[in-house]
């Protein structure tokens, strides 16, 4: 019997994994333009019932989308030369991320907020580390609610990137709208897993982790 539930748990991880290997597939329709995950989180409760959260994020978003406009990581290149530091081009832009979350736990819904930065690496700061020279920052917000039965989907609507600043000379972009999912990581037969849309399970990748730890996944669609 135990042998038999060992090779019913292989044959499910290998099953996940499979999936998490074509999940999004590169290049498909349903790609996000923009994923993030959350690295770290402190949260703690209201009296009035309310759940509050702040945390740091970073990720990859598209290029020629509001947040990777077309030319800045060319611009970023050629201005950062002039001062004698090298950068280190990507083929999409990193975006990192502070922000607030404030759930109301009688309906489950709220609000997310906060700031953000393109980044870059750089011989001025660590090629070998994360991007974190800053090459355009702004704002976010968005209202937030769970959308899952088993509260492990929470769905982003009226969403607003606002950039702030940019590189001298390169042209601010223009606010953007977006919605979004953030897929919080659970167990299946003790796999770290995602819920996909269709309610179906998919492994969380070794790239999705923080320190070892599955970390939240937030998707981004620009309107």
């Amino acid at each position: 019997m135990g042998t038999m539930r060992t090779s019913r748990n292989a044959w499910f991880a290998l099953v996940l994994l499979l999936a998490a290997a074509s999940w999004p597939a590169p290049g498909a329709a349903a790609e996000p333009d923009a994923v993030l995950y959350e690295l770290n989180e402190a949260a703690q409760f209201t009296a009035d019932n309310h759940r509050l959260g702040q945390s740091g994020l970073e990720g990859k978003v598209k290029r020629r989308t509001p947040l990777c406009p077309e030319g800045l990581m060319a611009y970023a290149e050629i201005l950062f030369a002039t001062l004698g530091i090298a950068v280190q081009d990507a083929n999409r832009c990193t975006v990192v991320a502070f922000g607030q979350s404030d759930i109301d736990l009688a309906t489950f819904g709220g609000a997310i907020g906060g700031d953000f930065s393109v980044v870059v690496n750089s011989d001025a700061t660590n090629l070998v580390d994360a991007p974190e020279l800053v090459v355009m920052a702004g704002t976010f917000s968005g209202a937030i609610q769970v959308s899952d039965p088993d509260g492990l989907l929470i769905t982003i609507t009226s969403g607003t990137f606002t950039p702030t600043s940019t590189l001298p000379g390169f042209p601010l972009p223009a606010p953007a709208t977006f919605t979004g999912t953030f897929r919080l990581p659970f167990k299946v037969h003790h796999l770290a897993v995602y819920k996909k849309d269709s309610g179906q399970p998919v492994a969380v990748r070794p790239d999705e982790r923080a320190l070892g730890d599955p970390t939240v996944r937030v998707e981004i669609t620009f309107d």
